[in-house]
């Protein structure tokens, strides 16, 4: 398995020595995150999955690749659309529309199964996910920038970089796109927006 770059590898010993989690997505609550769980065909969710234990064993490109390659493929297959999705070393987040024949828990679920087998099981994954269904007065274009910028503030990839496991199946969608670098990155001035940019946003964090 190939190994991953030296810097990823030294800002996660940072930031687990330091006491604090890899990124501020939603603590294992379970029985909370099935309560009032329906699937709605044709509506657009966002959903965060996590590693067991917040192992970062997607920080591998091997690993990493498995796991989006598994989305894309699932997108191919016409069971959705991704609208954007980024692989994270602990966790993932998707923006996507659902078909008519899963609902979002079987979506998700075959995302890790199958891309923790092609990944030749470099890891486990924590039991469930979190959902949030996108309403129509929210922004999808929100979301879907969240999601780009995600590993630009947690400190993993480098300015006027391009983080490889962000994908968009139609960025042209997206007002934003026009405005990324020639390799997909983002400007720096985004990067350093605060917090409060995606406050409204209902993230699960």
């Amino acid at each position: 398995m190939d190994e991953p770059r030296p810097y990823k590898v030294d800002r996660l010993r940072r930031r687990t020595e330091n006491g604090r989690a890899m990124s501020n997505d939603p603590r294992r609550q379970t029985e909370r995150l099935h309560l009032g769980r329906v699937s709605a065909h044709g509506a657009v969710y966002f959903v965060t999955f996590v590693t067991a234990n917040r192992t970062p064993w997607l920080v591998t490109t091997a690993a990493a690749s498995a796991v989006l390659g598994a989305i894309k493929t699932w997108h191919d297959e016409g069971d959705g659309v991704v609208l954007a999705v980024t692989v994270m070393p602990d966790h993932v987040h998707v923006l996507f529309e659902l078909g008519d024949r899963l609902d979002v828990g079987r979506c998700v679920s075959r995302w890790k199964t199958v891309g923790r087998r092609q990944s030749g099981y470099a890891g486990e994954w924590q039991r469930d996910f979190w959902e949030r269904r996108v309403r129509h007065d929210e922004s999808q274009e929100d979301y879907a920038l969240y999601i780009l910028l995600n590993p630009y503030c947690a400190g993993l990839a480098r300015r006027g970089e391009a983080w490889p496991w962000w994908w968009a199946q139609a960025p042209e969608r997206f007002r934003f796109a026009t405005m990324l670098g020639p390799e997909g990155e983002p400007p720096e001035e985004w990067i350093d927006w605060p917090e409060e940019r995606f406050a409204e946003l209902k993230t699960g964090e």
